[in-house]
């Protein structure tokens, strides 16, 4: 069974490395982050976590991190590395974007003429069933093409924001 300690360590790894939960400038213009809780998307949980002394931030993170976006289904995943990836994928990306990856990943995997799984978006007991029964080396560096691939396609939609591009794609290979 996957880890919570060590999807949230990979995880902080890519939004504050230090640990230190300062405050920084974020996007959009005008917004402000505390290990990588932006106060645009999230402004009552910043504005909490906020308000504490640094030194007290800590345990607010974790548990934002933990309600927001861990969930029973990320638990019941097998191999830790792929869990890690597709929790960092939903902090960056969102759940949706996260799972979409792994069952596109997992398709790909499967290969032509094999059953597909819908990628709707949803985790469920099919789309953890062959999480948990593909190869992990193979189905890690799957997802980590799904996720580079969803990166692509949100510039090719949307050109501004190339300049993120070389930092996406770095974390998705990592």
């Amino acid at each position: 069974m996957a880890n919570w300690n060590i999807a949230y360590n990979w995880m902080m790894d890519n939004e504050d490395t230090a640990r230190a939960c300062a405050q920084v400038s974020d996007a959009p213009p005008g917004a402000f982050a505390i290990s990588g809780i932006n106060s645009a998307a999230w402004p009552e949980e910043f504005a909490a976590i906020a308000a504490l002394p640094q030194v007290q931030r800590v345990p607010l993170v974790q548990q934002f991190y933990e309600n927001h976006f861990w969930n029973m289904w990320y638990a019941q995943l097998l191999p830790d590395d792929l869990c890690k990836r597709i929790f960092d994928f939903a902090v960056n990306a969102g759940s949706a974007a996260s799972v979409r990856c792994l069952q596109q990943a997992l398709n790909t995997l499967a290969g032509s003429g094999a059953a597909q799984l819908v990628d709707d978006s949803d985790w469920g007991p099919m789309t953890l069933d062959a999480a948990n029964s593909a190869d992990p080396v193979a189905l890690v560096a799957a997802f980590q093409d799904a996720r580079v691939a969803y990166y692509q396609a949100i510039v090719a939609a949307k050109p501004s924001l190339s300049i993120y591009l070389a930092t996406w794609t770095a974390r998705a290979q990592k």
